[in-house]
């Protein structure tokens, strides 16, 4: 996982010691000890970046539960949002912009806990990608096998695609916040991979141009 802010964005263990990670107890507002066993309440994880030093939050709602008035077993957890929302600012200046729009829209349903909106973004990213490399299959699965790159990042992206397919399915698999943190996490290496290598190689052409053209006039003014 990524630091959130996004002139940072340096790699961080989720086993990281919590600043803060608690209930917010409507007891300590003038609630009764009964509503903080069973109101539907705020939970609360702070992290502070190693690096840049700021905090950044996960806000959950749920309820505590109570096998008797004394043993508290897992408690309900649903995500409502993360703080700051993570963008993902691409190394390559070359990505198109319906890649990147597609990918942020997969970070910002992420950021509310959204297993089928995070899926559907990733996908739709990949979609843009093979779309925008103007590679050739008979659906996206042939596409991906056609692109210009190494068969690992082939196997990701298929990964990736299943992943996002199956999100957006009615069915009972279970899938996990951690699946799509590390989609989030793999894709933009893979897409920025791609396009640097293009701009590098644009680069190159150009550079080699320009010293075969001055090779070029200086042969000619010694003849």
């Amino acid at each position: 996982m990524q630091c959130p802010y996004l002139d940072c964005r340096k790699d961080y263990n989720d086993s990281w010691p919590k600043v803060f990670e608690s209930w917010i107890n409507p007891a300590d507002w003038g609630g009764s000890i009964a509503e903080s066993e069973s109101t539907e309440r705020i939970y609360l994880k702070s992290r502070r970046c190693r690096f840049c030093h700021r905090l950044f939050h996960e806000v959950y709602v749920g309820h505590n539960n109570y096998k008797d008035s004394w043993i508290e077993v897992e408690p309900t957890l649903e995500l409502l949002v993360t703080y700051p929302v993570a963008k993902t600012k691409f190394e390559a200046m070359t990505v198109p912009k319906e890649i990147v729009d597609a990918f942020n829209e997969a970070e910002r349903c992420r950021s509310v806990g959204s297993l089928t909106g995070s899926g559907g973004g990733l996908r739709k990213a990949i979609y843009a990608l093979c779309d925008a490399q103007l590679v050739e299959g008979s659906d996206y699965r042939e596409k991906i096998s056609n692109l210009q790159v190494k068969d690992v990042y082939k196997e990701l992206l298929k990964q990736i695609k299943w992943l996002g397919d199956n999100t957006t399915k009615p069915g009972e698999e279970k899938y996990t916040i951690d699946m799509v943190d590390v989609a989030i996490e793999i894709l933009p290496i893979l897409i920025d991979d791609i396009y640097l290598k293009d701009e590098k190689a644009h680069q190159a052409t150009k550079l080699l141009a320009k010293a075969r053209s001055f090779n070029t006039e200086e042969k000619q003014e010694y003849n």
